[in-house]
């Protein structure tokens, strides 16, 4: 028998993010779902992580050459057996009644598609009104011409999703909003499940600074809003994975750049000592 839902969560170099949402999501009331993983080739133990969880979670991992979001969630849905798609980060956190809570809502609205409740991480709760205000944003764009999402977290009826074409991969940045704003092209408009809470990581802007990582998110919308198009051309670095905020890389390419800049060094030394 299929599931319900299937929770797919793309991943790249996530060993130390993507243990955290697995064991929310052991812990559901929910039962009725499955886990697809789909991989970028990631160069840490992301897939040896998932091991320890495989016992309570029906769970498949799949590998992909293409480490593009888009690309990676939609070999996801590929896979998938659920009647809706629930779309998470790997470094998204989820309640034990997240899918209990959508499940009810589905069931009581009969929608295609499905907005949660975005809150911030423990870490950044400083934050709460920002999100509660961009929370009123997103529900409020479903009326207007142009429609916004919630980050990553959505959860979408299978057979719409396929039906529509699935996340546009030509795309930089934003390919969330971009399947809010085609699915209402076709009539589908996003019902936001208030009661479904996802924490949302700020690792980026601990990583880039406030300032760096809001302009970067104002930039996105306004080029949507006033001017109409959607990111296919790299306007910005916005590089995709777990390593981008690892300390340890960080010092490894510090130390190799120092080894060789002193090297470098010294051999100019000697050829001007000489």
């Amino acid at each position: 028998m299929k599931p319900f839902f299937t929770v797919i969560i793309p991943t790249l170099n996530e060993e130390k993010f993507l243990p955290k949402l697995l064991r929310d999501l052991t812990v559901q009331k929910e039962r009725d779902f499955e886990v697809i993983i789909t991989d970028g080739y990631s160069k840490d133990k992301t897939k040896d992580c998932i091991k320890s969880f495989e016992n309570g979670l029906k769970m498949n991992f799949f590998s992909t050459r293409l480490k593009n979001v888009a690309a990676q969630r939609n070999l996801g849905a590929e896979k998938a057996g659920g009647q809706y798609l629930v779309f998470l980060d790997a470094d998204a956190r989820v309640g034990p009644t997240f899918l209990k809570k959508v499940r009810k809502n589905i069931n009581k609205n009969k929608g295609l598609l499905f907005l949660p409740y975005l809150i911030p991480d423990r870490e950044y709760r400083q934050y709460r009104t920002l999100f509660d205000l961009g929370n009123i944003f997103v529900e409020l764009s479903q009326s207007l011409p142009k429609r916004f999402s919630l980050g990553g977290a959505m959860i979408v009826e299978r057979n719409f999703f396929r039906l529509i074409g699935g996340f546009d991969e030509r795309l930089f940045i934003s390919e969330d909003h971009e399947l809010i704003q085609r699915a209402a092209a076709w009539g589908v408009h996003s019902k936001f499940v208030k009661e479904a809470k996802t924490s949302f990581s700020l690792r980026r802007m601990k990583k880039e600074g406030q300032i760096k990582f809001f302009y970067k998110y104002f930039i996105a919308s306004a080029r949507r809003l006033f001017l109409n198009e959607e990111i296919k051309n790299k306007i910005f670095e916005y590089e995709m994975g777990g390593q981008v905020y690892d300390e340890s890389e960080k010092k490894k390419k510090e130390e190799f750049f120092n080894h060789y800049f002193n090297q470098i060094k010294g051999l100019l030394k000697k050829m001007l000592a000489d």
